[in-house]
């Protein structure tokens, strides 16, 4: 089989996942810049976002204080175009706001909010919806933007690397996080307080009425942090209820027909060690791990909110199958359909680099492979 060449010489690598981070004995990153998604929308002095200005921001309906950038499908453009153009000046030997001259990161990358937002984002003041049209995920106008502007955008990464004459030594890493859940956007159900709509409750919530749930995670608690619940529930128990007792409630809330919390599968017990450590206190247990995991119905989404189509959080097929594109110039087209994972990216990373992929900690200890299909110890052949 012919495998692609890694490109020779100096090796630079643009991510564009979510990465970022500090670093300490000297090595810190000292050009950090990371705007806040949940801060509220302003205008963007000399930020044009494909050719439209951002101040004032395009989108007026909504820029007051309650608002998120998330909640406009044309702010959220502008918003992610901070962090294009910082990548591109990054390219260009500059620190991030082009303000002075700066070494070239061997390593920088972004992350887009965009396709997130066009997946999910309900805007009723324009009368746009975004998500997909059908099961086979044909998106909508909306979503389409979005996907447009992100593939606009890498384009333009792309043309400052051509440009400074390092595209054929840099490996491009094209990947997301997590997917969102249904695909199929007719399918959605959050929670309503109609009688006559078929969701009106949660598991959180259910267990919470029985007393079962910690006060900082309740429902019914307006300060607390909440239940952790999306597209999946995840509940940690109370000493006033034993895990057993808590599924039979939950199975019993649950029948095949009036599942008002649309419960799919109850996870508990030793099945949740096939995907986490066991729940519970050390040395015996870990307390990051949920007593009970509830996946719903496929389009059940534990949430009250009229302004999304779409979660995220769990672990069925929509959450988490998602793209992985690797390029250079020097590689052949070619789909490597082998079962991969998203934390490959950063040991293959450290592969290109010339660098241990074993260095990394967690690798070491999950014996984490490099992504397969690439060779990068031997030209073409």
């Amino acid at each position: 089989m012919r495998r692609a060449a890694t490109p020779r010489g100096p090796t630079s690598i643009l991510l564009i996942p979510p990465f970022s981070g500090h670093g300490t004995g000297g090595k810190a990153v000292d050009d950090y810049y990371s705007p806040e998604i949940n801060s509220i929308p302003v205008g963007l002095p000399g930020v044009r976002a494909q050719g439209v200005s951002c101040n004032p921001l395009p989108d007026q309906t909504a820029v007051s204080p309650s608002n998120a950038w998330t909640d406009s499908f044309q702010n959220i453009q502008c918003y992610d175009q901070l962090k294009v153009n910082a990548v591109v000046n990054e390219i260009n030997g500059k620190t991030h706001n082009g303000m002075a001259t700066a070494p070239r990161p061997t390593f920088l990358g972004m992350n887009f909010q965009v396709v997130s937002v066009g997946q999910k984002l309900i805007e009723k003041q324009l009368g746009l919806t975004g998500g997909y049209a059908d099961s086979i995920g044909t998106p909508t106008l909306a979503l389409r933007r979005e996907i447009e502007f992100a593939d606009a955008s890498i384009g333009a990464m792309v043309a400052a690397l051509k440009k400074n004459g390092i595209l054929e030594r840099t490996l491009i890493a094209i990947t997301a996080k997590h997917g969102q859940s249904p695909i199929d956007s007719a399918r959605y159900l959050g929670i309503s307080n109609s009688p006559n709509d078929p969701i009106t409750t949660s598991p959180a919530t259910i267990l919470d009425n029985l007393g079962c749930i910690p006060f900082s995670e309740s429902p019914s608690n307006p300060t607390g942090i909440g239940p952790t619940e999306d597209d999946v529930s995840l509940v940690w128990l109370n000493s006033n209820c034993t895990t057993k007792f808590a599924v039979s409630q939950l199975r019993a809330a649950s029948p095949t027909t009036n599942n008002v919390a649309g419960i799919g599968e109850i996870f508990s017990g030793p099945i949740l060690t096939t995907y986490f450590n066991s729940p519970g206190l050390p040395p015996k247990g870990d307390p990051r791990t949920p007593d009970i995991i509830t996946t719903p119905n496929i389009g059940v989404t534990y949430s009250g909110s009229t302004k999304k189509l779409a979660e995220h959080g769990g672990f069925s097929r929509d959450d988490t199958n998602v793209m992985l594109l690797l390029s250079n110039p020097s590689f052949k087209q070619k789909v490597v359909t082998s079962p991969v994972e998203t934390m490959q990216v950063a040991p293959t990373i450290l592969k290109a680099l010339g660098l241990d992929p074993n260095a990394l900690e967690s690798s070491r200890i999950e014996g984490t492979q490099v992504l397969p299909g690439l060779n990068f110890d031997e030209d073409d052949q």
